[in-house]
This record gives C-alpha cells, structure tokens and sequence, in this order.
C-alpha cells in the first residue's frame, strides 16, 4: 500500500494514495485584525493583504508579486471579490505588546480576475492539481540533529506545513518508523545524500522529495533545502530570524520550483498543439473522463477528439507553454500511463531485417504505375494507429485515478 503523511498545520493524518492533490480554496484568504481598525479600513487592509496571499498561491512566484505590480493588484483588489465575510475571533491578537480583540476576515476573489491579471504581467497561473512532496526535515540544535516525522513531529514541521498550506504546496512527513530508521538516517538528510534520501522515499510515492535541514547554535539561524522533482534537482539557501522565517522562505522555494514545471503563462504567444493517441478507450464514458480531465490540466486552453477507433482514442490538445509542461502534469494522475508508438509497416520490416525500398526505388515504382488508381483518402483516415511523428505522444488508459 501507498503511504503518506499529510501536515496540515500542527496535525498530522494518514491518507492513502500518493498521487497529486486537488488543492481547494486557491482564490480564498482569511486575514486576521485587529478590531479596533474602522470596518471600512479593517475591509481595505484585508483585501490588500488577501489579493497578495492568493497572488503568490496562484502563481507559485512569491518574488514576483512585489512593488508596483502588487500596488497595482492592491487597488484593484475590492473589484475582484467575488464575496467576503467577517467573523469575530475568540482569541486575542498581539498588538504593539497588548492584546486586543480581533476579527477575521474571509475573502474570495473571481479566479477569472487572478488569472487575467497574471496573464497581463506574463506570470504563470499554476492549476489546483498539484504535486504531492515528501518533506525529510532534520533539526541541528548545537550539535545534535534529529529528524522529524509522522512519529516525531518538531516545531520546524509543524511551521513549515502551516506555510506551505499558504502557498498551495500539499506537503507529507515519513512516518518514521522502523523502516524509516533503517532506510535513511538525520546524517544521511544533512548530507543531502540524494540516492539514500531517494530510496527511503520510494514507499511513500509522492511525486517531489524534499529535504530540509536547519542548524541553530549560538542563537544563530541557518538552513538549506534540496528539491527533488523527477530527475532534477535544485538546492536552495535559507535565512531568516525564526523557525518560521526559515519555513516561509522553504515554502516559497518549494512552490517556485513546482510552479516552474508545472505551469505556464496563458498568452497566445506561448500557446502551441499536439495529440494525444490514447489506447485502451473501448467506450465514450471513458473517452469523455480522459477529454474532461484533460481539460482540468492546468497549462491546457482546450481539448477535442480527432479520431476515435473501437479501442482508442486522439485528442488534440492545445497548451500553454512547452509540451513537457503538459508530459509532466499527465504523470501526476494515475488516469493514463506513457505508452509506445504502435509499430508501423515500415518499422516492422526493418525489425525483421527485410529490405526497405530506397527513395530511387520509389521513384522508379511510381513511374511505371502512372495509371495505377490513387488509395481512397477515407480509408488512410481511418487507419487504426496514427502515423508516429514529434507532435504526437502515446498513452494507454488505466481506468483509474
């Protein structure tokens, strides 16, 4: 079985299948403040600081959304929510070393907005299917490292899964138990020994590692952090003046690098179109399962159905962005599975060593058949396989997701 910790906030659950996660409420912030502030300034505050928050969650790039391109979404940000409430709290809030009352406000804006105001600034709009990342996190507090799990949860876990729930990054702990200890070590996570780190990840199935590691001695705060994604990887340096300045910078890391592979920037001019020959597709409730969850795929514009045979299924399909983006979103389902390119006539003669007629060949063949009657287009249509070429990618449907 498939095993996975999930962190939300200071909880920690088990959840089976780890696969991508739908990530809910990415266009929704709730702001707390004091309530001393008038409600038409309380309102104003909150929805500078809201737009801000579901900016950066939308596009994955925390360093984009500064300066005049966020005073500019600041001021526009009362025409783009969709609806708000407010909500007094029941706990306190620090204020200037006081505690005062305070409110809550929740506010949601029109994803059309968001997007569209990302797209006019050539930022990306990164879907709400995101990839799940395993977190390796050890601790190094004046010489004694200790790694933190399921099992041994540390303030900098609990820290980094409540801001990685702001930045959208669904994010999952090792249990550490047993086969944990045996498969991987705290020296092993401060080494960033990436095939260790790698094997003890396998058993969880997530689709991005992470390894974290932070050192605090003589009040001095440092850490690192490593991204695993596929076969790439990406180390990173962490500073900040606390636990959660330290997560908070993780956090933003880990989003950007996932953002920079799984989505794009929605403009006609990185618009391109391939298809996609799926087999495996014997009835319409599944080639219309495939077309809709492609369509949810977030750097695709839309999705149509070329050709359909008794067991497949072409759909072409035109993205935002390179194709690879729209390769690596597809693995994070379980719903199709890379496939090969059906054999053609061609390639099976040369796999039996047959002769493969030359171009001169051909051209000698076409001349004495000058009469010969030309083959029915309808019938080349409808050929079962597609002919194989760079724009077109083969996948096998599983039935599952």
């Amino acid at each position: 079985m498939k095993i996975r910790i999930f962190l939300f906030l200071i909880s920690i659950f088990y959840v089976s299948m780890a696969s991508a996660v739908p990530v809910k409420d990415l266009y929704r912030a709730s702001i707390k403040l004091p309530a001393t502030e008038s409600e038409g300034q309380m309102l104003s505050d909150a929805f500078s600081q809201a737009v801000e928050q579901v900016l950066v969650r939308v596009s994955g790039d925390k360093a984009a959304i500064t300066g005049d391109l966020l005073q500019e979404a600041q001021k526009a940000a009362p025409t783009w929510v969709a609806q708000h409430s407010v909500t007094s709290l029941k706990d306190l809030l620090p204020l200037n070393g006081d505690l005062v009352a305070g409110k809550q406000v929740n506010v949601f804006f029109y994803h059309e907005s968001i997007d569209q105001f990302l797209t006019q600034h050539n930022l990306p709009v990164w879907g709400n299917n995101r990839p799940s990342v395993l977190v390796w996190a050890v601790d190094d507090n004046n010489g004694v490292r200790t790694l933190s799990g399921a099992n041994s949860p540390s303030p900098l876990l609990n820290d980094l899964a409540a801001s990685s729930t702001n930045y959208g990054v669904p994010i999952y702990a090792p249990l550490m138990d047993s086969v944990d200890a045996a498969a991987i070590s705290p020296s092993d996570v401060w080494g960033f020994f990436e095939d260790t780190i790698k094997s003890a990840s396998q058993r969880y199935q997530t689709d991005a590692i992470a390894a974290l590691r932070v050192s605090q001695y003589a009040g001095s705060l440092t850490g690192n952090l490593l991204m695993i994604i596929g076969n790439d990887t990406k180390q990173f340096s962490l500073t900040g003046a606390n636990l959660q300045d330290l997560a908070d910078q993780a956090s933003a890391d880990m989003a950007k690098a996932l953002s920079e592979r799984y989505a794009a920037v929605r403009n006609s001019a990185s618009e391109s179109r391939l298809d996609l020959s799926v087999s495996g597709v014997t009835n319409y409730a599944a080639m219309k399962k495939i077309q809709q969850y492609l369509e949810s795929v977030g750097v695709v514009r839309d999705v149509y159905v070329v050709k359909a045979t008794k067991d497949s299924v072409v759909f072409s399909v035109a993205i935002n962005g390179d194709k690879q983006k729209l390769l690596d979103s597809i693995m994070l389902s379980s719903l199709l599975q890379a496939d090969t390119p059906p054999v053609t006539q061609t390639s099976a003669l040369q796999a039996d060593g047959a002769e493969v007629p030359s171009a001169d060949t051909v051209d000698t063949a076409q001349q004495a058949s000058t009469t010969s009657q030309a083959p029915d287009p309808v019938s080349s249509t409808d050929s079962d396989a597609p002919s194989a070429s760079n724009n077109i990618e083969y996948f096998k449907y599983s039935g599952a997701q």
